[in-house]
């Protein structure tokens, strides 16, 4: 197995969650973050399950967790070996910002091995935004290698209304004829001002579309990882062997590993060594998918 493989398991959705799980978007109740974070526990109880059961999975795995609505699961996590990252943007922006405010002071006591950001950037769309964004992110770049760690770049690239007008209004011709060149434009021209050391990048539709987002990576020192969105566990296997096929050095998964565990859990039509057991099963299965498709990689066993 190559050690430079990076299976993460992704738990750190906020606004999205509360919504998903409490139908608002405000601020949780008390007794809901309470719940959420203890929800956020059980996952991690899980990726920690999947690496007892199967050791050679220890170095490369990893989560991507909050320390909003799960106290406690990064530190609980780095104690048995497993890296860390944590996001530092302020969920559900358009334009990217940063959260916490005195990101110095967060990266300093937290110490995660991978800041993560999410940001939304169309080379076609709001151009000002897109200059904001990057002066932003550069800041976020110099500030997460100054205290050692490694920038993690969620990039999501939404259409414009012309884009979609063009493909007939068809998000999953969208998805497979515009995204992916509009994928590589964005990484070459963030890289220009704000350097990144993994990428995390939906599905590409096609073999050759994920070797040159890897290439654009790795000729100014980076990687790519690909993310779960959310998408039914079949579908992602196949993302994820022609991902591995093509240079990809791992992946970001999170509902499709654990939301039907913390709904059930949540809801109490599971009980915790349950729920628990899904979620390792469901990240020993990915981590699999992945690994028994990297070029001379075996499938763990």
């Amino acid at each position: 197995m190559n050690q430079r493989h990076l299976l993460i398991l992704a738990v750190d959705q906020r606004p999205w969650l509360t919504k998903a799980l409490y139908g608002h978007t405000g601020t949780a109740t008390a007794e809901q973050r309470a719940a959420i974070c203890d929800g956020k526990h059980m996952v991690a109880e899980g990726l920690l399950a999947a690496l007892a059961d199967e050791p050679r999975l220890a170095a490369p795995a990893g989560i991507l967790v909050d320390d909003a609505l799960g106290p406690g699961v990064a530190e609980r996590a780095r104690a048995h070996g497993v890296t860390v990252s944590m996001p530092v943007e302020r969920g559900g922006c358009e334009i990217y910002e940063t959260e916490p405010a005195d990101l110095k002071s967060y990266l300093d006591h937290h110490r995660p091995d991978l800041p993560k950001v999410l940001v939304r950037y169309n080379v076609e769309g709001d151009a000002e935004g897109n200059r904001v964004q990057r002066a932003r992110l550069a800041e976020v770049s110099a500030a997460v290698r100054d205290t050692g760690g490694r920038f993690l770049f969620e990039l999501l690239v939404p259409p414009t209304s012309a884009q979609l007008d063009a493909v007939g209004g068809d998000s999953g011709r969208y998805e497979r004829e515009l995204r992916p060149a509009l994928v590589h434009r964005a990484m070459t021209e963030l890289l220009d001002e704000v350097p990144v050391d993994v990428w995390k990048l939906e599905h590409l539709d096609q073999p050759e579309h994920y070797r040159t987002a890897a290439r654009i990576a790795a000729d100014a020192g980076g990687e790519c990882i690909l993310l779960g969105a959310g998408a039914p566990v079949r579908q992602v296997e196949g993302w994820l062997a022609d991902a591995a096929g093509a240079g990809f050095t791992g992946f970001a998964i999170g509902r499709s590993i654990w939301w039907d565990a913390l709904r059930g859990l949540l809801a109490g039509e599971l009980a915790r060594p349950q729920a628990v057991a899904t979620v390792a099963a469901n990240y020993r299965g990915f981590a699999a998918a992945f690994l028994a498709a990297v070029p001379d990689g075996p499938e763990p066993h």
